[in-house]
């Protein structure tokens, strides 16, 4: 135990340090919540047993992992015996999608597959393989905010796709997906044509900022990854729908029901219940003060010409802390670095390729022009932003801001 006295020790003076730094940059990642580290640390030390063992060490790590389980499923609103943990939200994505694509091949179902074109890397890269290995697959075009159009899906559906993938909330823009409608489309032309369309969703930035209910939202398959709300690094989980059928596509030992072999990282595991009971129980309060500080950056912003947001007007179609804008005459990575240098992190919506800047593909869909996307940035508030860091960032993005912006008051 003295030697995870220390480790809290020490993270407990780097807690003091960042609170002197305004982060803001939570839909990238969310630093470990201290209550989720001191549940982690026995996990570490003297109860290390291995969950597949059958003496005491293993049994108690065995009940730790069911624990967990245990609060992931109350969270989401599904039984226990759906949540299937796994290394990240990419990994849950990939077997998600190429372990029912498996299903669909071995079961000699239509091989399509539709996903949106702003979908995450995880996503978008599968679908591409299976495009190569001779799937069809539907890519739906989305509007000026990023939303897709139910008409183009109603459209794929009806040509007879099988599987559907549509993230809930986009991490560049902030765009919330009308997964309820989405939901009832696909089960209405499954019912007319008597199939069964299977139907993923990434919901990697929804979890601890949205309620997600999936006894009432009937989705075959849902993603997320804990270190999105306060968990380590390393830890996610996949759910899946009982009597819904996906083929692994790792090969080991068993663990987790087959679907995602490996021992299993006990800490991590007892680290994303923790932080799942504690997102339960603040999500409603976390909601309200997240849309505050989203409104009052958005307002401060939208009042220096030339800046435009990115994404959805409304904050209702927007995640809860996501400010994602443009603004003419200046490069979001020269800004980002200017914004770390006064002590203050956020992230620019551009990709830099072998030392080449490039706009997303994200931004490129929702029909910004190459300029624009270059100068995109992204605001993503958390649990462990105040009023006092609101205040600063509209402090320091106005006084950077009317430096360039053109028509703007000159600032140092």
């Amino acid at each position: 135990m003295r030697g995870c006295y220390h480790v809290a020790s020490r993270l407990t003076k780097w807690y003091r340090l960042m609170e002197a730094l305004i982060y803001l940059d939570n839909s990238a990642t969310t630093r470990v919540r201290p209550e989720v580290l001191e549940a982690m640390l026995p996990y570490l030390s003297e109860n290390f047993g291995n969950p597949s063992s059958i003496h005491t060490q293993g049994r108690k790590a065995r009940e730790a992992v069911e624990q967990a389980r245990q609060e992931v499923a109350d969270l989401l609103g599904c039984q226990p015996r759906e949540v299937y943990f796994s290394s990240c939200g990419t990994l849950s994505n990939n077997v998600a999608l190429l372990g029912r694509a498996r299903f669909v091949e071995a079961n000699g179902l239509n091989k399509h597959l539709v996903v949106s074109r702003i979908e995450h890397p995880s996503v978008m890269g599968p679908a591409q393989y299976l495009e190569s290995q001779g799937f069809r697959v539907t890519y739906l075009p989305v509007d000026r905010e990023g939303v897709i159009r139910l008409e183009a899906l109603e459209t794929a559906l009806r040509q007879g796709a099988s599987m559907v993938s549509i993230m809930w909330a986009n991490n560049e823009i902030g765009v919330l997906q009308p997964v309820e409608a989405i939901t009832e489309l696909v089960e209405k032309v499954a019912a007319e044509q008597g199939r069964e369309i299977y139907q993923h969703c990434d919901a990697v930035q929804v979890i601890g900022k949205l309620p997600v209910d999936l006894e009432k939202l009937k989705l075959s398959s849902l993603s997320f990854s804990g270190h999105k709300f306060g968990a380590p690094k390393g830890i996610g989980a996949l759910f899946l729908r009982r009597l819904v059928n996906v083929m692994p596509i790792i090969f080991g030992g068993g663990q987790e029901m087959g679907l995602m072999p490996g021992t299993e990282p006990l800490a991590n595991i007892v680290a994303l219940g923790v932080a799942s009971r504690l997102a339960r129980l603040e999500q409603e309060e976390l909601q309200k003060r997240l849309l505050g500080y989203q409104e009052k950056l958005i307002g401060a912003l939208l009042q220096l010409p030339g800046v435009e947001l990115t994404g959805p007007s409304s904050a209702h179609r927007r995640l809860p802390g996501h400010v994602s804008f443009c603004a003419g005459g200046i490069e979001g990575e020269a800004l980002v670095l200017k914004s770390d240098l006064r002590g203050m992190a956020i992230s620019s919506g551009s990709a830099c390729h072998q030392g080449i800047i490039e706009p997303s593909a994200v931004l490129r869909a929702i029909g910004l022009s190459p300029e624009k996307a270059l100068g995109s940035v992204r605001i993503t508030f958390g649990r462990d932003s105040s009023d006092a860091d609101v205040e600063k960032a509209c402090a320091i993005l106005q006084k950077l801001l009317t430096g360039v912006l053109p028509g703007a008051e000159r600032g140092g």
